[in-house]
């Protein structure tokens, strides 16, 4: 039996036994955020906080479990006029407003 062969096999047996193949890359959850936030766009707070301002974020917030407008000021996020509580676990930056082409 040819070396290659008997790898196949082991390689396949391995899959069928674990689930995955011995050759799977291991990712870290540093990694996995990083793919996360480049796919969705969010971003998880554990990672990284936006800068203070008051300028709004969408964030998602797991009291609610919804999205909203928050501003980040004192180290922690606001929803309006600071009367309701929110959780935010992740957040994205708003999107540029629309301008219109000139034409």
């Amino acid at each position: 039996m040819k070396i290659s062969r008997i790898k196949n096999q082991i390689s396949e047996a391995a899959t069928e036994a674990c689930g995955y193949s011995p050759l799977t890359k291991v990712v870290s959850e540093e990694e996995i955020n990083r793919i996360l936030e480049q796919e969705s766009g969010w971003i998880p707070v554990s990672e990284r906080l936006p800068e203070e301002s008051l300028n709004s974020v969408i964030g998602w917030d797991t009291y609610r479990n919804r999205c909203c407008f928050v501003q980040y000021l004192g180290g922690r996020f606001v929803l309006g006029d600071d009367i309701d509580s929110v959780n935010v676990t992740a957040w994205m930056p708003l999107p540029e407003p629309y301008m219109e082409s000139e034409g």
